[in-house]
């Protein structure tokens, strides 16, 4: 038998010749399609940002509140380092150094006390001599009107209504300006490394919201027009 005869015999399109597609009618269909798939891509991307910003403000929001509370960070920990290593390095380790030696608004709020006692009745080792001068300075204080008292016990008020508000900056500078004492000292370094760790969380925060962590990035092409024929 011949070969040619067993061969299948290609049968003519069904479809109506108004439904048949030429060239550049199909070229037309794939630029569409590619439009489509581009702007898929675009809105997964931007799902891909809010989610990675929604994690690094969480994480931001757990080490703060780990902070205030003088809980260990825990898992939080290798997060902030994953999320937030790369593009703020100090900040990070400001906030897991103040972890490791943790200080509260409540240990502030005790130190003033202790330096409030302190700044009346003297500390322990105190002479009297040093005693008498401190009682004849709170005698008397001239001073300009319209300025504050810097009186010990008027200085310790505003510092602690300057912790209460968040003001630790102010609350340092007025405690910083009183008689030196151990107690003091030691509530300045503390004082100074909440602040610190604040800044950084501040830094952390914003950058969770401006700069989440990169993700691949699909860039949309877009469609070239069919060749001219």
């Amino acid at each position: 038998s011949d070969p040619l005869e067993d061969m299948p015999i290609a049968k003519p399109s069904t479809r109506p010749p108004s439904e048949v597609l030429n060239a550049d009618q199909q070229e037309v269909q794939v630029a569409a399609l590619e439009q489509r798939l581009t702007r898929v891509a675009v809105a997964a991307e931007a799902a891909s940002g809010y989610a990675n910003r929604a994690e690094a403000m969480m994480v931001a929001f757990a080490a703060r509140r780990a902070l205030d509370a003088g809980a260990p960070l825990g898992y939080v920990d290798g997060q902030l380092r994953f999320i937030f290593g790369e593009a703020q390095p100090k900040a990070v380790a400001t906030i897991v150094n103040a972890a490791g030696k943790p200080v509260t608004l409540n240990v502030l709020r005790q130190g003033l006390e202790t330096i409030g006692t302190v700044v009346s009745h003297g500390g322990p080792n105190e002479g009297w001599w040093s005693g008498a001068m401190r009682e004849l300075r709170g005698l008397a204080v001239i001073r300009r009107a319209g300025t504050p008292s810097s009186a010990p016990d008027q200085r310790l008020m505003r510092a602690r209504l300057n912790v209460e508000s968040g003001e630790i900056e102010t609350a340092i500078a007025e405690v910083s300006a009183l008689p030196q004492q151990a107690q003091m000292t030691q509530w300045l370094e503390q004082a100074r490394r909440y602040n610190e760790a604040r800044r950084a969380l501040d830094v952390i925060e914003a950058a969770a919201i401006l700069e989440p962590r990169a993700v691949p990035l699909v860039v949309p092409v877009a469609p070239q027009a069919p060749p001219p024929r």
